[in-house]
Protein backbone atom coordinates (compact mmCIF):
# COMPACT_ATOMS: atom_id res chain seq x y z
CA UNK A 1 0.00 0.00 0.00
CA UNK A 2 1.58 3.34 -0.94
CA UNK A 3 0.98 5.73 1.88
CA UNK A 4 2.58 8.72 0.64
CA UNK A 5 0.05 11.58 0.29
CA UNK A 6 -0.59 14.05 -2.20
CA UNK A 7 -0.29 17.84 -1.21
CA UNK A 8 -3.90 18.09 -1.66
CA UNK A 9 -4.67 14.85 0.95
CA UNK A 10 -2.11 16.64 3.43
CA UNK A 11 -3.87 19.82 3.42
CA UNK A 12 -7.06 18.12 4.11
CA UNK A 13 -6.00 15.75 6.82
CA UNK A 14 -4.33 18.09 8.65
CA UNK A 15 -5.61 21.57 8.45
CA UNK A 16 -3.67 24.46 9.69
CA UNK A 17 -4.41 27.84 11.89
CA UNK A 18 -2.04 30.31 12.26
CA UNK A 19 -3.40 30.28 16.25
CA UNK A 20 -2.92 26.45 17.04
CA UNK A 21 -1.56 23.29 16.82
CA UNK A 22 -2.17 20.95 14.13
CA UNK A 23 -1.94 16.81 14.29
CA UNK A 24 0.13 15.49 11.05
CA UNK A 25 -1.25 12.59 9.71
CA UNK A 26 1.13 9.68 9.14
CA UNK A 27 4.44 10.65 7.77
CA UNK A 28 5.47 9.44 4.15
CA UNK A 29 7.69 6.22 3.73
CA UNK A 30 11.04 6.76 4.48
CA UNK A 31 13.34 7.80 1.30
CA UNK A 32 17.04 7.26 2.38
CA UNK A 33 18.25 8.10 -1.49
CA UNK A 34 17.60 10.17 -4.83
CA UNK A 35 18.62 10.86 -8.09
CA UNK A 36 17.51 14.76 -7.85
CA UNK A 37 20.73 16.80 -7.99
CA UNK A 38 21.35 18.88 -4.85
CA UNK A 39 19.78 22.68 -4.80
CA UNK A 40 21.48 25.54 -3.24
CA UNK A 41 19.74 28.39 -1.88
CA UNK A 42 22.51 29.95 -0.96
CA UNK A 43 26.29 31.01 -2.84
CA UNK A 44 28.41 27.55 -2.45
CA UNK A 45 30.72 29.37 -0.21
CA UNK A 46 27.68 29.62 2.46
CA UNK A 47 26.74 25.66 1.81
CA UNK A 48 28.11 24.22 5.61
CA UNK A 49 26.89 20.96 5.79
CA UNK A 50 26.78 19.71 9.17
CA UNK A 51 27.59 16.03 10.11
CA UNK A 52 25.52 12.92 9.67
CA UNK A 53 25.15 12.11 13.10
CA UNK A 54 23.35 15.92 13.85
CA UNK A 55 20.28 14.91 11.27
CA UNK A 56 17.96 12.21 10.06
CA UNK A 57 19.29 9.76 7.57
CA UNK A 58 16.19 10.14 5.72
CA UNK A 59 14.80 12.56 3.12
CA UNK A 60 11.18 14.26 3.33
CA UNK A 61 9.17 16.04 1.08
CA UNK A 62 8.72 19.51 2.81
CA UNK A 63 5.21 21.12 3.55
CA UNK A 64 6.07 23.70 5.77
CA UNK A 65 8.61 26.01 7.30
CA UNK A 66 9.34 26.07 10.98
CA UNK A 67 11.22 29.42 11.85
CA UNK A 68 13.26 29.32 15.21
CA UNK A 69 15.69 31.48 17.12
CA UNK A 70 19.20 29.58 17.89
CA UNK A 71 18.89 30.58 21.42
CA UNK A 72 22.26 31.34 21.44
CA UNK A 73 22.76 34.55 24.74
CA UNK A 74 26.09 36.01 23.95
CA UNK A 75 26.92 39.42 23.01
CA UNK A 76 25.10 40.53 20.65
CA UNK A 77 27.65 40.32 17.94
CA UNK A 78 28.36 36.92 18.29
CA UNK A 79 24.47 36.72 17.06
CA UNK A 80 25.84 34.98 13.25
CA UNK A 81 24.99 31.83 11.18
CA UNK A 82 28.37 30.09 11.79
CA UNK A 83 28.06 30.74 16.05
CA UNK A 84 24.18 28.83 15.05
CA UNK A 85 25.90 25.89 12.65
CA UNK A 86 28.89 25.45 15.42
CA UNK A 87 26.02 25.33 18.22
CA UNK A 88 23.61 22.76 16.53
CA UNK A 89 27.30 20.32 15.81
CA UNK A 90 28.13 20.75 19.27
CA UNK A 91 24.40 19.64 20.74
CA UNK A 92 23.98 17.14 17.35
CA UNK A 93 20.95 19.23 16.32
CA UNK A 94 20.26 20.35 13.28
CA UNK A 95 18.13 22.92 10.77
CA UNK A 96 18.45 23.40 6.99
CA UNK A 97 19.08 27.42 7.50
CA UNK A 98 21.29 29.53 9.80
CA UNK A 99 20.42 33.33 9.46
CA UNK A 100 22.24 36.38 10.11
CA UNK A 101 22.18 39.79 9.46
CA UNK A 102 24.76 39.60 6.45
CA UNK A 103 24.16 36.49 5.60
CA UNK A 104 22.46 33.16 5.17
CA UNK A 105 24.01 29.71 5.67
CA UNK A 106 22.69 26.45 4.12
CA UNK A 107 23.56 23.30 6.65
CA UNK A 108 21.89 20.17 5.08
CA UNK A 109 21.40 19.14 1.74
CA UNK A 110 18.41 19.61 -0.47
CA UNK A 111 17.02 18.63 -3.87
CA UNK A 112 14.25 19.33 -6.16
CA UNK A 113 11.45 17.66 -4.13
CA UNK A 114 12.98 16.39 -0.94
CA UNK A 115 14.96 17.90 1.50
CA UNK A 116 17.18 15.71 3.97
CA UNK A 117 15.21 16.06 7.08
CA UNK A 118 16.34 17.72 10.50
CA UNK A 119 15.83 16.98 14.06
CA UNK A 120 14.67 21.57 14.33
CA UNK A 121 11.31 21.14 15.56
CA UNK A 122 9.99 17.35 17.41
CA UNK A 123 7.46 15.86 15.90
CA UNK A 124 7.01 17.82 12.69
CA UNK A 125 10.51 17.21 11.15
CA UNK A 126 9.31 14.47 8.93
CA UNK A 127 7.39 17.38 6.97
CA UNK A 128 9.34 20.79 7.72
CA UNK A 129 12.26 22.79 6.62
CA UNK A 130 13.61 24.44 9.64
CA UNK A 131 15.11 27.86 9.79
CA UNK A 132 17.50 29.29 12.48
CA UNK A 133 17.51 32.93 12.91
CA UNK A 134 20.73 34.12 14.95
CA UNK A 135 19.26 35.43 18.76
CA UNK A 136 16.94 35.10 21.72
CA UNK A 137 14.02 36.56 23.01
CA UNK A 138 13.38 38.66 19.99
CA UNK A 139 9.95 39.82 21.63
CA UNK A 140 12.28 41.68 24.62
CA UNK A 141 12.81 45.25 24.36
CA UNK A 142 16.65 45.11 22.37
CA UNK A 143 16.67 41.83 21.39
CA UNK A 144 14.62 42.09 17.91
CA UNK A 145 16.91 40.82 15.18
CA UNK A 146 18.80 43.55 12.79
CA UNK A 147 16.31 44.41 10.12
CA UNK A 148 19.03 43.09 7.69
CA UNK A 149 18.36 39.54 9.54
CA UNK A 150 14.62 39.73 8.71
CA UNK A 151 15.16 40.69 5.21
CA UNK A 152 17.30 37.87 4.47
CA UNK A 153 14.70 35.70 5.99
CA UNK A 154 12.17 36.69 4.20
CA UNK A 155 13.77 36.11 0.86
CA UNK A 156 14.55 32.95 2.05
CA UNK A 157 10.97 31.88 3.29
CA UNK A 158 10.24 33.30 0.10
CA UNK A 159 12.12 32.12 -2.74
CA UNK A 160 11.35 27.96 -0.21
CA UNK A 161 7.57 28.62 -0.56
CA UNK A 162 7.86 28.67 -4.13
CA UNK A 163 10.58 26.07 -4.73
CA UNK A 164 8.56 23.89 -2.68
CA UNK A 165 5.02 25.00 -2.96
CA UNK A 166 4.20 26.02 0.53
CA UNK A 167 1.83 28.04 0.99
CA UNK A 168 1.36 31.28 3.41
CA UNK A 169 -0.50 29.17 6.18
CA UNK A 170 2.68 26.39 6.74
CA UNK A 171 4.89 29.50 7.59
CA UNK A 172 5.34 28.65 11.47
CA UNK A 173 6.81 29.78 14.15
CA UNK A 174 8.15 26.82 16.81
CA UNK A 175 6.20 27.43 19.38
CA UNK A 176 2.80 26.91 17.45
CA UNK A 177 4.19 23.08 16.55
CA UNK A 178 5.55 22.29 20.25
CA UNK A 179 2.39 20.78 21.70
CA UNK A 180 4.67 20.18 24.95
CA UNK A 181 4.67 24.01 25.59
CA UNK A 182 8.15 24.61 26.61
CA UNK A 183 9.02 26.46 22.81
CA UNK A 184 8.92 30.31 22.45
CA UNK A 185 11.24 30.63 19.63
CA UNK A 186 10.91 32.71 17.30
CA UNK A 187 8.50 34.46 19.20
CA UNK A 188 4.97 35.32 19.62
CA UNK A 189 5.30 39.17 18.10
CA UNK A 190 8.13 38.23 15.94
CA UNK A 191 6.36 35.67 14.47
CA UNK A 192 3.07 38.13 13.76
CA UNK A 193 5.10 40.83 12.60
CA UNK A 194 7.14 38.43 10.61
CA UNK A 195 4.00 37.30 8.63
CA UNK A 196 2.69 40.48 8.29
CA UNK A 197 6.24 41.44 6.45
CA UNK A 198 6.06 38.15 4.31
CA UNK A 199 2.71 39.22 2.73
CA UNK A 200 3.69 42.71 1.84
CA UNK A 201 7.49 41.24 0.61
CA UNK A 202 5.48 38.83 -1.44
CA UNK A 203 3.36 41.62 -3.00
CA UNK A 204 5.74 43.33 -3.99
CA UNK A 205 7.48 41.01 -6.23
CA UNK A 206 4.41 40.34 -8.02
CA UNK A 207 1.80 43.11 -7.20
CA UNK A 208 -0.57 42.06 -10.29
CA UNK A 209 -1.31 38.89 -8.99
CA UNK A 210 -3.43 38.70 -5.99
CA UNK A 211 -3.11 35.11 -4.87
CA UNK A 212 1.07 36.28 -4.53
CA UNK A 213 -0.30 37.21 -0.60
CA UNK A 214 -0.97 33.77 0.17
CA UNK A 215 0.15 31.22 -2.88
CA UNK A 216 3.46 30.44 -4.38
Amino acid sequence: MDRRLSRRQFLRLAPVTLAGLWAPPTPLAPTPTTDEAPEYFVPLADYQELPPDCYAQNLIRPFEIILHWDGNRQDRDLWLAPITFQTLRYLQQSAHFAVDYQQVWQMLPMYQTVVQESHGAKGFNWAAINVELAGTEFDLPGYAPPDGEVQLALRLVSRLMDHYDIRFEHVAGHFERDDRGDKRDPGVLFTERFRQELLAYRARLSPLKPQALSAP
